[in-house]
């Protein structure tokens, strides 16, 4: 934790963090709607929109998902033609996948990876698909989310004939559980995919575990701030941009210190993190992970 947290402040997280924030505000809806759509697929439609913006009211507050529901509900629109909806679906994929793009490039940077430009056009594509299946496990998480939902219903009810005086905290208790491992999933998915990097799976459940558990604690006092700043208010219609863009923010920085740490534990356990083929070591960026002065092995 020492190491990581020498690296991390070396490594410009809150630059990085703001360029991740201000690509999620252009991302943001398109990424909503292909995960609704793939939801919609296989559930209805209408209960897959409650569970997300549900999901969105309790982080960000319901007033901030009622305008965010509003803009995603725009931007569904589609024109008549039918060379405006190839247009309309290219440029909604290319908008979605952008922040992934950029939370690439952050992981990258702290892993001391980069493409190799020539293969830097075949790396392109391949890394926008990566993104594309990353927002598709969203859709699937959702619907995982909704069927464990409807199972705790469920076992609500036994619970109150079980423990009575109990029930509403062991659901609680589950609930934070569940949340908790869907959570985890996304982070390792992640640090899994996206970094043109080689990371073992050992690496990957020790960081995005600790990135879970900063998450998990820090979306209540993320929301805590939000709330009693009352931010929103402060700059009146502009108040959900700014909601938006203060919790991606923090966000962002506890995924990149959970990234740093799953960095720093890869070295430290004699498994460096290697170049994926596409991609090569960044010797430029070396310094900011070397906490003792000495070489990379």
């Amino acid at each position: 934790m020492k190491r990581t947290a020498h690296a991390f402040v070396r490594s410009d997280p809150f630059g990085q963090a703001g360029a991740i924030a201000y690509s999620t505000i252009f991302a943001l809806p398109a990424v909503l709607i292909i995960t609704l759509v793939l939801a919609s697929l296989f559930y209805d439609p209408v209960e897959v929109r409650k569970a997300l913006y549900d999901q969105a009211g309790s982080l960000i507050g319901m007033d901030t998902a009622t305008s965010l529901r509003e803009i995603v509900e725009h931007a569904r629109h589609q024109t008549s033609t039918v060379f405006a909806r190839v247009v309309g679906i290219a440029t909604l994929i290319f908008s979605a996948t952008s922040v992934f793009m950029s939370v690439q490039g952050s992981l990258n940077r702290i892993w001391n990876v980069k493409p190799v430009p020539g293969r830097a056009i075949v790396k392109y594509f391949i890394s926008r698909l990566l993104s594309l299946a990353l927002i598709a496990s969203f859709g699937f998480l959702l619907l995982v989310s909704l069927v464990i939902d409807a199972g705790l219903v469920a076992f609500g009810a036994r619970l109150e004939i079980w423990f009575p005086d109990f029930s509403v905290i062991l659901l609680a208790a589950a609930n934070v559980l569940i949340s908790f491992l869907v959570i985890g999933v996304v982070f390792a998915l992640a640090f899994k995919l996206l970094p043109d990097a080689r990371v073992k799976w050992r690496d990957v459940r020790s960081g995005a575990l600790l990135t879970a558990v900063l998450f998990t604690a820090g979306k209540y006092l993320i929301g805590f701030y939000i709330g009693s700043t009352h931010v929103d208010d402060a700059y009146g219609a502009a108040g959900t941009v700014i909601v938006i863009l203060l919790w991606v923010y923090f966000s962002a920085v506890i995924l990149l210190f959970g990234a740093q740490f799953t960095y720093q534990v890869a070295e430290q356990s004699g498994r460096t993190i290697k170049p994926s083929e596409h991609a090569v070591v960044d010797h430029s960026k070396d310094p900011q992970n070397r906490t003792d002065g000495t070489h990379q092995r």
